[in-house]
């Protein structure tokens, strides 16, 4: 198997000076806002790929929370420039962008037993509808007073439950940033 090439990591501006600061800073947020809020998840990243993350592993059990969080790049759709097209200082075109963010926190549910007779009771039931409830509040928290969106336009998308698959369920926030 091959051994990926080791690299300084980027920093955000280095990675992209415009996206990069956005989603750094929007991460950073979303942790914060679920610890001060005392909904702590076990991993809250970044995360790269085409699907959202798998709803099979959310963190059962570690220190003072459970669950995880990410934001995620979804894509990015190009604005036509009515003024034309702008150059950069080296004369390099520049092309503003919506792009699409996730913001998600997925956490453990119970599930039936495995002699398949013991299925989750109402309360059990309601007392998830209302964690995930409050997830889906500070989310929407998480972005609304996050100082790297700041400058930036930003438009509230979807929001929506996820799962329950694996004894993992969620809830799941898009927006969309010009930037």
């Amino acid at each position: 198997m091959t051994q990926p090439v080791e690299h300084e990591p980027l920093l955000p501006p280095d990675a992209d000076p415009l996206l990069g600061p956005i989603l750094s800073g929007l991460h950073a947020c979303l942790c914060a806002t679920l610890t001060a809020a005392e909904r702590p998840v076990c991993s809250c990243c970044l995360t790269w790929g085409e699907r959202l993350p798998a709803l099979d592993w959310c963190g059962c059990d570690c220190d003072g929370g459970h669950g995880q969080a990410w934001v995620r790049w979804i894509r990015r759709d190009p604005v036509a420039d009515l003024a034309g097209n702008r150059r950069t200082s080296r004369g390099c075109l520049s092309w503003r962008g919506r792009h699409v963010i996730e913001l998600g926190v997925t956490r453990c549910v119970a599930v039936t037993a495995p002699d398949g007779q013991s299925a989750p009771d109402c309360q059990q039931r309601a007392a998830e509808f209302w964690g995930f409830l409050a997830d889906a509040r500070l989310l929407r928290e998480a972005v609304a007073c996050c100082s790297a969106l700041q400058d930036v336009t930003v438009e509230p998308d979807t929001e929506r439950p996820l799962g329950p698959q694996g004894g993992c369920a969620g809830v799941l926030l898009t927006i969309t940033v010009e930037a």
